[in-house]
């Protein structure tokens, strides 16, 4: 479904078909963009190896510390490949909680090395080391949309899959009835529509969870967002 479509079931599910509108096009719209990427968070629905601005980061030698893309979402899989190596030598990385590595090696913020671990830190990434060479960090990750949806002459849809879209509609009735205006909050209708997007697409990862994805589980960390 395009995005003007989308708003189209909003009014009709709403009942805000007749000029002038209750809930603007510049409201709907930027509440079923926030619905995407509450889908995408909690049901891990955009996964990413090969969207370079998001999926690799350039790696100096001697610098561990790198910003990591806030679309980002949950890292799957890390390699690091170093400047002029053969693709085939790239070296997969275990992903780390940052306890877990002080405890095997403390001395790892100042060991120079090729890296072999990666701890995902909120908004960063740090390898385990001081890298020993320039190189390439590649993440496979699940990730947010890439761009807001607008409306305009050329048709925009949700990036996540199709089947999905239907649904978007709901957080959108959620975030519409939940507005502080005696025309139009309805505590009930709210209550209902998140319950609808809930059970669709799970339960939001609260700040426990994300932190617990760091205690030394190897191969997948959840990054925070």
């Amino acid at each position: 479904m395009t995005i003007a479509e989308l708003v189209a079931l909003f009014r009709s599910d709403v009942d805000d078909t007749l000029e002038t509108y209750l809930f603007s096009d510049a409201d709907v719209v930027k509440w079923l963009n926030e619905a995407e990427e509450e889908a995408a968070l909690r049901a891990n629905l955009l996964f990413d190896a090969t969207t370079s601005e998001i999926c690799d980061i350039a790696v100096t030698a001697g610098t561990s510390l790198y910003a990591l893309d806030p679309r980002v979402f949950v890292i799957e899989r890390a390699s690091f490949l170093a400047t002029d190596e053969d693709a085939e030598n790239a070296i997969v990385l275990d992903l780390r909680d940052r306890l877990s590595v002080d405890r095997t090696r403390p001395s790892w913020r100042t060991t120079e090395m090729e890296p072999v671990e990666l701890i995902v830190d909120e908004a960063k990434v740090q390898l385990a080391c001081l890298p020993a060479s320039s190189g390439t960090l590649s993440l496979e990750v699940y990730r947010a949309p890439l761009a807001p949806m607008v409306l305009g002459d050329d048709p925009v849809s949700p990036e996540i899959a199709p089947l999905h879209h239907r649904h978007l509609v709901e957080w959108a009735k959620y975030r519409a009835f939940s507005r502080p205006d005696t025309e139009v909050f309805d505590p009930k209708r709210a209550e209902t529509a998140e319950a609808n997007f809930t059970k669709k697409f799970g339960l939001r990862p609260d700040a426990d969870m994300r932190r617990a994805a760091y205690e030394d589980q190897q191969h997948r960390t959840r990054a925070w967002v």
